[in-house]
């Protein structure tokens, strides 16, 4: 296994924040964490490597690790937000490669409706990643009214990315509709 996958081999989202100095900063500085981590990140066009394994979907994001180097690739045509959810979403797959994985060794993200209990996972580990609970309760406590289009705009996440975490934490707000969310 990667000494750079090692190293971060089983970390929560929070130990990652906290270990590499970025849990403060809002929005959470991706560049930053996978600067310190050891991680590349890069801009891609996949458009010839989703023609070579005809898959259905758009590929959004892939990890690629050699050796001892680690690096993930997002789609550069996508969003701010898009970007950071893959990111994150692939920083989680970092976290979990199985260290009997050989190498070289991709995994890729692709936009599809159904995911499998792992893929969900993996974007709840993004949420907690680009979403601290501490972090999101103190920016929920400061406003008057907490709604999800706010606080994704603080966090730098897309509106469904933040409604998610909220659901997932069972906080009450106001989706994206103005509807109150009560739990």
């Amino acid at each position: 296994m990667c000494k750079i996958l090692k190293k971060i081999h089983n970390k929560t989202a929070d130990e990652l924040l906290k270990e590499y100095g970025v849990y403060d900063s809002i929005p959470i500085d991706l560049e930053k964490l996978s600067t310190e981590i050891g991680i590349s990140v890069m801009p891609a066009d996949f458009t010839s490597l989703e023609k070579k394994i005809n898959k259905d979907g758009d590929i959004l994001g892939l990890v690629l690790t050699a050796g001892d180097n680690a690096a993930i690739f997002y789609r550069e045509s996508d969003s701010l937000n898009r970007r950071r959810f893959t990111i994150a979403h692939e920083l989680a797959h970092c976290c979990y490669v199985n260290p009997s994985t050989k190498e070289p060794h991709i995994e890729y993200r692709i936009d599809e409706s159904e995911k499998d209990e792992f893929e969900r996972n993996m974007d709840i580990f993004a949420g907690e990643l680009l979403i601290p609970l501490k972090k999101l309760k103190e920016v929920y406590l400061s406003l008057s009214v907490p709604s999800s289009k706010i606080l994704a705009k603080k966090f730098q996440v897309s509106v469904k990315v933040m409604e998610a975490r909220l659901n997932h934490l069972k906080i009450s707000h106001y989706n994206n509709k103005g509807e109150a969310i009560v739990y």
